[in-house]
């Protein structure tokens, strides 16, 4: 006789949606890992003790997420971070372009605009054009996750089109997606696989696993697979 095998945890990375916890039984712990604390730390030592640093939300709803990375990197820094998010403005009924519009300040300041993915790009393209335009000093942006597929413009997909964009520094990634063939420059990679291998030693060992990454214990560590 078979003993029925079944799930004893589920270890996730950045859920783009919390609802999905649901899909699972009560009896099953399900945890949701947020880098966000180590890109924080990233571009601590990227920016060493500049004053002038704005954390921006890509839209509303990644304020939570961005109001993480700001706090962490506040605490890091002893800098006195500010904050802001993108909101878009549709400009008639029945029109599918939206406008990106900025609440908070970031003219003459570094700014790093928090998503939790980037797709086509086209989103973090008009963010970045709009920063610009309001007069960042320097625009870089983190995302969880890195999903290139090809856009009508650009045959070899998104990397291309974020290559392209000349206002933007560069993109910090983390490799949770696996991508076939090389980066370019503008593309940077954030190793999570320690990050991964302490939250299943913790799960096995039946320790704290939300508390990895939390305010008291961030890790300083560079995970930087470049």
């Amino acid at each position: 006789m078979y003993e029925e095998m079944g799930v004893d945890a589920v270890l996730c990375m950045d859920l783009h949606n919390e609802l999905i916890r649901g899909f699972f039984s009560p009896k099953i712990p399900v945890e949701n890992l947020m880098p966000v604390p180590v890109a924080a730390a990233y571009f601590n030592e990227e920016f060493g003790n500049d004053e002038k640093i704005t954390v921006v939300a890509s839209h509303e709803g990644q304020v939570s997420r961005a109001a993480i990375f700001r706090n962490v990197l506040q605490r890091l820094s002893g800098q006195d971070i500010e904050f802001a998010f993108i909101t878009k403005n549709r400009l008639r009924r029945g029109e599918t372009k939206y406008i990106p519009m900025v609440v908070g300040n970031v003219e003459g300041r570094r700014c790093i605009i928090v998503d939790d993915l980037v797709n086509t790009g086209t989103t973090l393209e008009s963010n970045v054009d709009k920063l610009a335009d309001m007069g960042a000093k320097s625009i870089h942006a983190w995302a969880t996750h890195g999903i290139f597929y090809p856009t009508e413009e650009h045959s070899h997909g998104s990397v291309d089109r974020i290559e392209g964009m000349k206002n933007l520094d560069y993109l910090l990634i983390s490799n949770s997606v696996k991508y076939e063939g090389a980066l370019p420059s503008k593309i940077r990679q954030l190793n999570v696989a320690p990050l991964l291998a302490e939250a299943i030693a913790r799960s096995f060992h039946n320790q704290n696993v939300s508390g990895i990454l939390n305010l008291d214990e961030t890790i300083e560590e560079r995970y930087d697979s470049r």
